[in-house]
């Protein structure tokens, strides 16, 4: 070979190495970009309509909570629509029109921490509740109101998180914990997956 073609095949490997290296850098920082953006809460997964219809009732409540699971809070028997993946913490309660009496969602987070949460495109007040590994509550938040979000400054919007470690999260209607005079120290008893 001569060194002129020595010198093109040398250039044309190191153009498509560069691409290679290029297009493999752009997709990891497109990657760290999304999933930053998804932390930051700018994605909406929406599996069903926000808006209610006329015809709908309470009665429908299904729609919203398709699969749930018997717990206690406080000794109180409710039903739970269990969060346990990202994308379910995520979406949480946002966009259901309403929490059934009877019904809570439990946030399984399987590891300890303050677990902020946020009034992010809800429709209705709610209270919050905090427990540790062993089920304890350590937490209390009551009678959150969706005004606490502020969607034209999200980074202006109130958050609320346990001042110690908890490893869940429960929201149940307001004035649930009232009602049922829940205080720390009370236990949340899991429910068992079939």
């Amino acid at each position: 070979m001569k060194n002129t073609e020595r010198i093109v095949i040398s250039a044309i490997i190191l153009v498509l190495v560069g691409g290679a290296v290029w297009g493999y850098q752009a997709v990891q920082q497109e990657r760290a970009d999304f999933r930053e953006r998804v932390a930051a809460g700018e994605f909406e997964i929406r599996d069903e309509p926000a808006t209610t219809t006329v015809d709908e009732t309470q009665a429908d409540w299904r729609r919203y909570y398709p699969v749930t699971y018997p717990m206690q809070v406080g000794g109180v028997l409710v039903q739970a629509s269990v969060a346990d993946t990202l994308s379910a913490r995520i979406k949480g309660l946002s966009d259901t029109p309403y929490l059934p009496p009877g019904v809570v969602k439990l946030f399984a987070f399987g590891v300890a921490g303050k677990h902020s949460i946020w009034m992010k495109d809800m429709n209705y007040a709610i209270d919050i509740i905090w427990a540790d590994e062993t089920g304890a509550i350590v937490h209390i938040e009551e009678d959150v109101s969706p005004d606490t979000y502020d969607a034209a400054a999200p980074q202006n919007s109130q958050t609320f998180a346990s001042p110690v470690d908890a490893w869940y999260v429960v929201e149940t209607n307001a004035g649930f914990v009232a009602e049922h005079a829940i205080t720390l120290g009370d236990e949340i008893v899991l429910p068992r997956g079939e």
